[in-house]
């Protein structure tokens, strides 16, 4: 009957160091999940800038860029919804790879007359953030991706618009 006991308490012993190793480790909360940032080469150039993201689960992002770009020929002129994903899952930190949607105002000097074509937009964006300072409050991206212009080859071929865009991204921003 010793021995039963002493197996029962040993088998309950065991059993409880085993579930406390078993238990997840918590996870340790960012100081930010959203930032607003702008394209600082805007202010020397024809190229303006508004980005915002805010986490929505862990490790993913849904955010809205409006932008402006006069290349002096070409000028575009755009509005995208986009949702990222970092695989570290920790939001607007490190690489992210995600999808946008959108619609843009492509406008181009097509002989003696200015084309404007205005389409939807859908694309993949490949992207990375680094939030720097003692609060966490200071972000700078980077990153590239292509949109495909939803509209037909003559309605492009109009207004000299490839059936892809490439696009690139450099945001400095104040995350919160």
């Amino acid at each position: 009957m010793r021995f039963l006991r002493l197996a029962a308490v040993s088998c309950l012993t065991i059993a409880g160091v085993a579930r406390a190793q078993n238990t997840a480790p918590s996870r340790v909360p960012i100081p930010t999940r959203s930032y607003i940032g702008i394209n600082p080469i805007g202010l020397p150039f024809d190229v303006a800038t508004v980005e915002f993201e805010s986490g929505v689960a862990q490790g993913m992002t849904v955010g809205g860029v409006a932008s402006y770009i006069d290349f002096g020929d070409p000028r575009f002129t755009s509005f995208d919804v986009k949702v990222r994903y970092y695989p570290g899952e920790i939001v607007l930190r490190g690489v992210s790879i995600g999808g946008s949607f959108g619609y843009t105002q492509f406008s181009n000097e097509v002989g003696n007359t200015r084309e404007t074509l205005n389409a939807p937009t859908i694309g993949m964006i490949l992207d990375h953030n680094w939030v720097y300072g003692q609060e966490q409050h200071f972000l700078l991206g980077i990153g590239a991706g292509a949109k495909r212009v939803i509209a037909t080859a003559a309605q492009r071929d109009r207004a000299n618009v490839d059936r892809a865009v490439l696009t690139a991204r450099l945001i400095v921003g104040f995350a919160f």
